[in-house]
């Protein structure tokens, strides 16, 4: 029934309430197993379908349930569009919809629960805002939280924060540490979607230090998980690790294949903070094959889409010095690092 109302287009939802029993405690929780399993496949989707839900919920008068069941759908829905706009790069919009989220639990049974997962997400955006320096303080703390209230995956998740934290502050070897463990545990739970994202993330930091065969190892055993599992998100940044990976080998034409083939996907995904980036990462590759021309393209696709979007803000004179250079047709290659740096590395 959960599908069949997630098919059936919004404006035609509420006409048909013989149909579709929208305020069915039991569907609202389908639902909301449906969305999240969507928000690493089709984040786009999973948050305009949140949104809806949570406008349809959110009336006065509205009865779900017999207890605190309408509260709860809330906060949780309110979650799904909050950790979407997060991985769209809308991070303003994450903010107030994980605000919502919190205020929706608090209302809610075992709320402490469902609030830490809400801190996990906004530990996530501070991991994406690059303040490493929370992430490392805050991450044991819920990691302990967790443990005690027997979440054992949302602490592994929040493990995967403090690892990739200690890599992006150049402590590759804790990084890797991290993820090791993390994948052990992972299978010790049988933890499919931890397993490939743990797997995910050795990829990036056995590469950070060089050891090309080792990454392409737990790449090869990331591919058919994520595969498997149909995480779109996961696949664009593992083909993005790919690519980064032959072109620190000097091949350029095969790392430009595998950034094109993460770019379509993030592009059929609708990940455009993802698109942008990596238009910019292909033009700084072809710069190094001696394709000017074709750098100043991907540059160009680019900049609407961060303008559109709004994306980092922080980066702005880095735009400006980007943008005044295409005016000459031509690419400035500190003012473009500098710029698809804000977007940071490819993370699982």
């Amino acid at each position: 029934m959960a599908e069949r109302v997630l098919a059936t287009p919004m404006s035609e939802r509420l006409g048909k309430g013989c149909e579709l029993p929208l305020e069915d405690s039991e569907l609202l929780l389908s639902v909301c197993e449906v969305l999240r399993s969507r928000v690493e496949t089709a984040p786009t989707a999973a948050r305009d379908e949140a949104i809806f839900f949570y406008g349809f919920l959110d009336e006065p008068t509205r009865r779900i349930g017999l207890f605190d069941e309408r509260e709860y759908y809330m906060g949780e829905l309110a979650l799904i569009a909050g950790g979407s706009n997060r991985l769209l790069f809308h991070r303003e919009e994450a903010r107030r919809w994980l605000d919502r989220a919190e205020a929706s639990f608090t209302r809610s049974a075992n709320g402490l629960a469902h609030v830490a997962r809400v801190a996990y997400q906004r530990l996530a955006l501070a991991l994406e805002e690059r303040r490493f320096n929370e992430v490392l303080e805050l991450a044991p703390l819920w990691v302990e939280s967790f443990e005690s209230m027997g979440l054992a995956e949302d602490a592994l998740k929040c493990r995967f924060l403090e690892g990739i934290a200690l890599g992006e502050t150049s402590e590759i070897d804790g990084a890797v540490a991290v993820f090791l463990d993390i994948c052990r545990r992972a299978e010790d739970q049988r933890n499919l979607r931890l397993i490939a994202q743990a797997s995910n993330n050795l990829t990036q930091f056995y590469r950070a230090l060089g050891n090309f065969d080792e990454a392409m190892v737990y790449a090869r055993k990331a591919l058919p998980l994520l595969k498997q599992l149909d995480n779109r998100v996961g696949l664009v940044k593992l083909q993005w690790q790919v690519g980064s990976i032959l072109r620190e080998q000097g091949k350029l034409n095969e790392a430009m294949r595998a950034y094109r083939e993460a770019l379509d996907e993030s592009r059929a995904v609708g990940m455009r903070g993802d698109v942008a980036a990596l238009h910019l990462v292909l033009a700084d590759v072809m710069l190094d094959a001696g394709q000017d021309r074709q750098a100043e393209w991907e540059v160009r696709a680019a900049l609407p889409i961060i303008d559109e979007e709004q994306m980092v803000p922080e980066g702005f004179a880095a735009l400006s010095l980007l943008r005044n250079a295409l005016r000459y047709q031509q690419v400035d290659r500190k003012a473009l690092r500098e710029l698809h740096g804000y977007f940071g590395d490819s993370q699982a």
